[in-house]
């Protein structure tokens, strides 16, 4: 997939996008599928390993809007 301004994201920004379209190889994939399942404890502990991961996925689902604003810098259409 082509992200037009994949590198004007920062970090974390780059994270969400390779999750959510899909651009992550086995390892970070499965990285991500543990932080969606994990409590809030085991939460903290990836926090520390895998600072932008975790904050990413926090702000994805805890800050409204986030989202949309990552899509609409890395160029990619949003709504449908």
């Amino acid at each position: 997939m082509n992200i037009p301004n994949y590198n004007s994201l920062d970090d974390v920004e780059k994270e969400l996008i390779d999750w959510q379209y899909g651009l992550c190889g086995d390892f970070r994939k499965a990285l991500w599928e543990a932080i969606c399942r994990a409590d809030d404890d085991n939460l903290t502990r990836l926090r520390i390993v895998f600072p932008n991961q975790v904050n990413g996925y926090i702000r994805y689902t805890q800050e409204s809007g986030y989202w949309s604003k990552v899509q609409a810098k890395a160029g990619v259409m949003v709504g449908g």
